[in-house]
């Protein structure tokens, strides 16, 4: 099975502590794993922030970079999922990178494995596509 991770499953790469995130991640271990662009940018903003309070160790997110771009896939995107991801958005949901990151799974007929527990009540809430991993 196809799988986008969520941004908090790609940190624990990283050496970030995502409370939760190994629980999901060993159940994870034998489906075909990507990451978005998108999700690339989300996790520099949080590394800059760690590093702004000297809580950053650059050894760490070098190999997990790393580690990234040659074990996952990368998922595809287009003008079709950023225009989804905008509607979602102007629905009202807040997190204009977890729009990007549903619609990008939607899209890309995957599986979205997210600890988001708000995206997915949005998602119910207003009868989208339910695609996240169980």
């Amino acid at each position: 099975m196809k799988v986008l991770l969520d941004t908090s499953l790609l940190l624990p790469t990283l050496g970030i502590e995502v409370e939760r995130a190994d629980k999901i991640l060993k159940r994870l271990r034998d489906h075909e794993l990507y990451y978005s662009d998108f999700s690339i940018l989300e996790c520099l903003w949080v590394v800059n922030s760690l590093k702004k309070k000297g809580k950053f160790d650059y050894d760490s997110f070098e190999s997990g970079i790393k580690s990234i771009f040659e074990c996952y896939a990368k998922a595809d995107i287009n003008a079709e999922i950023v225009l989804k991801a905008f509607e979602i958005h102007e629905m009202g949901h807040k997190d204009i990178i977890d729009c990007l990151l549903y619609s990008t799974a939607l899209h890309n007929n995957m599986k979205f494995a997210s600890l988001d527990n708000e995206l997915k009540k949005f998602v119910r809430n207003n009868n989208l596509e339910y695609v996240f991993f169980k």
